[in-house]
């Protein structure tokens, strides 16, 4: 076991202060009484350095009155090694104690190696097992931290961040390696935004909330009695010769659904709204839809959301999963905001506190914009340079009209055209998808036409397309860098998806990452994450300049990746989310 010193007072804090001060590189970790930075306690913050005994601080000894000193050493201009930055970034704050500078967090460097031969799990003991060939003991991980400690904790303690001096030298040569040093860069310098993100959590309007949930049930309860007269009444008994049909009434049961849809000519193999789409009109499949669209809303949100919002804040503090998906895309849960429906009645219910305004401003076709820049596509290129509507300009290639004469319904058709197409959906994959996302009908014939016209129209996009058929690339970069390995079963619409969504995924980041650095110090939060959607809360009088500000953030941070494309966002003041 490593050498360690417990500093317990403000005298033996200043004693070690200067060497600490002039680290070029630190490795910092901490102990907590529990999870939740708002009800739990920051008891250990332990910094290792190299060729030092590692020291660990007391704070329940050190704090409130070592606050500001500790926070001159987590501000010095050496670079700061932590795992899961974010967890201990929230403690810290809660006591007051500022953190800056370059941070190197050795789970998200783990999980950017994971498609470069790195493990899955980026737990620090996977990772030490995995670079070190240490086995590390966390049996003391789940001790009692906010009573009398013991040689054991303390070594605990001192060990998880002796071992990240180690961990970094072995990941960052893997980063160069496989050529990760920029998407590294925008990753940690993310993580302060997301750690800002989930410490100051979002406003729910619980009065709004609870009148939706009370008529949501209602559409539930209005929506069964419409599917009684053919699923079946609740029914204590059946006929006694066996003449009464019943399916149970169980409206979430997909066999019983399945039979009753048959019984009543709607002819289908299973009750996915895929299927249903051609069925949208029959009475049976609108209550079916209607019932189910309540059903989820209220399990899924409404009745589990108000259980979740934090005590002490009386504010809802989703919990982020910075590379949540291989693509690079976050994730979300507790509760998972960016899954709330889109819908005015559910978004009005996140609002902006009294004196308060919401900041909300997405990226203009960020996807499609990325496919322009990947593929090249000169057509593409141009139409955004100008400030076409691609949609629009889709919709005049496939209909063969000038782009003047196009309706708002053959926009809507030209939507699913483009964000079908792209990917590599065939004509009957179109037809379906037309109709099931925009409601849009299209023959066969028309989408296997749409589809020619749609690649002669855009030929840069069609030789993309074909030279990743031909080729069947192992691997793929997003723009900033990131790494994605296929597996034998990977199919071309994820190798066409992937590299673009990470792109996207990749500029929403180094906004977040620009934005926590432009707000610091002001009375301005970045409240939520919504793929390529940020939403902040300001002050009031701040509302012009903070729209303002994020617009321009966003659109730089795109810059850095796209040279030939201009990247766009639009901003919104309002009051709540649903003022987009």
């Amino acid at each position: 076991m490593g050498k360690w010193l417990l500093i317990e007072t403000v005298d033996q804090l200043d004693a070690v202060s200067a060497e600490l001060l002039s680290a070029e590189i630190m490795a910092v970790d901490t102990e907590t009484t529990g999870l939740d930075p708002r009800t739990s306690k920051l008891r250990l913050i332990q910094i290792a350095v190299e060729g030092n005994a590692t020291m660990i601080f007391d704070c329940f000894k050190l704090l409130p009155e070592a606050a500001e000193k500790i926070s001159a050493i987590l501000t010095s201009q050496s670079i700061k090694i932590f795992q899961n930055a974010k967890f201990d970034l929230k403690f810290l704050r809660t006591e007051n104690i500022s953190v800056s500078g370059w941070i190197f967090d050795t789970m998200l460097a783990a999980r950017l190696l994971r498609t470069s031969g790195g493990p899955r799990s980026a737990g620090l003991a996977s990772l030490a097992k995995h670079y070190l060939g240490q086995v590390l003991s966390k049996e003391e991980q789940k001790s009692d931290f906010s009573s009398q400690l013991t040689t054991n904790q303390l070594n605990y303690a001192a060990k998880d961040a002796e071992i990240l001096l180690e961990l970094r030298h072995q990941l960052l040569d893997e980063i160069k390696k496989h050529h990760l040093i920029e998407v590294a860069r925008l990753e940690f310098a993310c993580v302060y935004a997301v750690a800002s993100i989930e410490y100051d959590g979002i406003y729910l309007d619980r009065k709004k909330w609870s009148a939706l949930r009370l008529e949501t049930e209602q559409a539930e309860a209005e929506a069964l009695a419409e599917l009684y007269p053919f699923i079946g009444y609740p029914a204590v008994q059946l006929d006694l010769f066996g003449h009464h049909k019943s399916y149970g009434h169980n409206a979430n049961s997909t066999k019983q659904v399945l039979r009753m849809l048959n019984d009543n000519g709607i002819d289908v193999e299973n009750t996915s709204k895929h299927s249903l789409a051609h069925y949208s009109q029959h009475p049976i499949v609108v209550s079916l839809l209607k019932y189910r669209t309540a059903s989820k809303a209220l399990s899924s949100f409404l009745h589990s959301i108000p259980r979740q919002i934090n005590r002490a804040t009386g504010r809802l503090h989703p919990h982020y999963s910075q590379i949540g998906a291989w693509s690079g895309r976050m994730s979300c849960g507790g509760p998972n905001i960016q899954q709330i429906p889109r819908g005015e009645a559910f978004r009005q219910c996140f609002a902006a506190p009294p004196g308060r305004k919401l900041i909300i401003a997405d990226y203009s076709q960020i996807e499609l914009r990325v496919i322009a820049q990947i593929s090249g596509d000169p057509r593409m290129i141009e139409a955004y340079r100008n400030a076409e509507d691609l949609h629009r300009l889709t919709a005049a290639l496939v209909l063969q009209k000038q782009i003047g004469m196009i309706t708002k319904t053959e926009r809507q058709a030209a939507k699913a055209v483009n964000f079908g197409l792209v990917f590599g959906m065939g004509a009957a994959g179109l037809k379906a998808y037309a109709l099931e996302t925009y409601g849009v009908e299209m023959s066969m014939d028309e989408a296997e036409l749409f589809k020619r016209r749609f690649f002669a129209g855009y030929r840069g996009l069609d030789l993309w397309h074909k030279e990743l058929q031909k080729n069947k690339p192992g691997t793929s970069r997003t723009l900033a860098g990131r790494k994605h390995t296929y597996s034998r079963e990977s199919g071309m619409s994820i190798r066409y998806n992937t590299p673009v969504q990470g792109t996207a995924a990749d500029i929403l980041k180094n906004a977040l990452g620009m934005l926590y650095v432009a707000l610091k110090d002001t009375n301005t939060s970045i409240i939520a994450v919504i793929h390529d959607e940020i939403v902040l809360e300001c002050d009031e009088s701040e509302a012009d300049e903070t729209a303002l500000l994020l617009k321009n953030t966003m659109e730089e941070a795109g810059s850095r990746y796209m040279k030939d494309v201009p990247v766009v966002a639009e901003a919104s003041i309002a009051d709540s989310w649903a003022g987009k």
